[in-house]
């Protein structure tokens, strides 16, 4: 009985012949040869298929209460394009509202910002803009389009940059807000 742990040799096994081996050397050779070459025309990266940046809302900024009721930013939809020198990213905005219990608000004034960061997290641009949600039977909506421009050519992948929206809050209302979230 053999042990697990022995080696069989095989009677028919053939060595290869150096003719052989250098062969399998040149054709290795051409085929890694071949691959930088290939690797070499994507540089320009005229074919890469560039993401579009993450775009969405911050959750602790994505509700607004006042006197006149609450504010909640529903959803975001995008899109992007790319031109020689940027990324444009083409955003509609839903903002929800709804009227304080027992109030008779026909609007709620609202302030958002939008702000991009790049890949490291960090803010290159914040905007804030003030609209208002008009209110018909105590609810209503509004929808805000956005256009941000973000300086990343068609060369480099932008996935990496974000559009973040939120509401312009105290650090109190954003300490609510959380709180409330970590609820859910």
């Amino acid at each position: 009985m053999t042990s697990p742990c022995s080696m069989k040799t095989r009677p028919d096994h053939k060595p290869v012949s150096p003719v052989r081996k250098a062969a399998r050397r040149w054709t290795l050779a051409a085929l890694a040869g071949m691959g930088v070459l290939t690797l070499g025309a994507c540089s320009d990266n005229e074919h890469m298929i560039a993401a579009c940046p993450n775009v969405g809302v911050l959750r602790d900024a994505g509700t607004a209460r006042s006197e006149a009721g609450v504010a909640i930013l529903s959803g975001i939809l995008a899109n992007c394009g790319y031109d020689d020198n940027s990324v444009t990213v083409a955003a509609n905005l839903v903002i929800t509202g709804r009227a304080a219990d027992g109030g008779t608000a026909t609007a709620i004034p609202v302030t958002y910002f939008v702000a991009v960061t790049d890949p490291d997290r960090n803010i290159l641009s914040k905007k804030t803009f003030t609209t208002s949600v008009p209110l018909s039977g105590g609810a209503g909506t509004v929808e805000q389009k956005l256009t941000q421009v973000i300086p990343a050519p068609k060369t480099m992948d932008a996935r990496w940059f974000e559009v973040l929206v939120g509401f312009q809050l105290t650090p109190e209302e954003i300490a609510a807000n959380r709180a409330s979230n970590e609820g859910r």
